[in-house]
């Protein structure tokens, strides 16, 4: 490994066209790509979560998508090892090697490796749980905000896994989950990582989250999401919580319209944008890249020293 490059990653909010970039990195060096990306973990759902192509993923030997079904759950944990076991392996081939994606918290766990956190009593757990089935995940996400701000900040209330273990931790401790994370002592990755965070002006951002919006509905993503729900993927299958799914299956029960769903999906997509900058501009290993400034030549060459 130590004659191989340092692992380089390009990370940053949805549609800030970081996947495009890892690519045109990639066509350049050789590298392959290692997705990091809570979302395109799930077969089956591709429109919604702006997945590469089949060809792409071919093209480019993506690793980390498709690893599980809607119903199933996939923890950062569990993300961490099998990108290790993946990026171990190509790097011990001496293969150069792309981390693309805009899930700070696997980021986090791939790099940094995560915290022990306390056992939660059955009787807490349930009790989070009966207070999303009775209010919504939003009052859990409520409930976290009352006690830790700044933890909430950074927690999508659509997010059920996270919100559902931060309430856990406050419930049983009394104290935020990032105190706990901060406590102990995890395990870093083996090798050196470069990160950069593609950054884009707000109003430009803003725009291609609605032009992205708008070409997931025009691509099919209300025909993807009804084909989900036909195979008895629903409202609580762990995959169908993020953006546009929510939306879309509350237009198909008819509780909204169209145009409102689309509206929703850009709302919310921009939220998330929101939460995901904040996220990285805290991580003081990531490195800001402005997207007018961006010289491919020179970052590469950077990387490759």
């Amino acid at each position: 490994m130590s004659q191989t490059p340092p692992v380089l990653a390009i990370v940053g909010a949805t549609a800030s066209g970081k996947g495009a970039l890892a690519r045109e990195i990639a066509d350049l060096t050789g590298a392959s790509l290692v997705s990091v990306d809570s979302r395109k973990i799930y077969r089956g759902m591709d429109i919604g979560t702006a997945k590469p192509s089949r060809e792409i993923q071919a093209k480019y030997r993506y690793a980390m998508i498709d690893c599980v079904d809607p119903d199933q759950t996939f923890s950062a944990g569990e993300y961490s090892r099998a990108a290790r076991a993946v990026i171990a392996e190509r790097m011990g081939k001496s293969e150069r090697v792309i981390i693309v994606g805009g899930t700070g918290f696997y980021l986090d766990a791939l790099l940094n490796g995560l915290s022990e956190l306390p056992d939660i009593d059955p009787e807490t757990r349930l009790g989070v749980g009966r207070l999303a089935e009775a209010e919504g995940w939003e009052a859990v996400h409520a409930e976290i905000a009352r006690l830790d701000p700044d933890g909430a900040a950074v927690l999508a209330p659509t997010d059920k896994v996270r919100l559902q273990r931060a309430a856990e931790v406050l419930r049983q401790t009394g104290r935020p989950i990032r105190m706990w994370q901060r406590a102990s002592v995890p395990d870093p990755a083996p090798w050196e990582t470069m990160v950069y965070e593609l950054i884009r002006p707000r109003e430009e951002l803003h725009e291609r989250i609605a032009q992205r919006v708008h070409l997931m509905i025009e691509s099919g993503l209300v025909e993807e999401t009804r084909g989900l729900l036909a195979r008895g993927f629903g409202p609580g299958s762990p995959g169908m919580s993020g953006v546009g799914y929510v939306e879309v299956m509350s237009f198909l029960a008819g509780r909204i319209t169209e145009p409102r769903m689309i509206a929703e999906i850009i709302t919310h997509t921009r939220q998330y944008a929101k939460r995901q900058r904040t996220w990285f501009r805290h991580r003081d290993y990531v490195r800001p890249l402005e997207s007018e400034s961006i010289a491919i030549q020179e970052l590469v060459s950077s990387w490759l020293r």
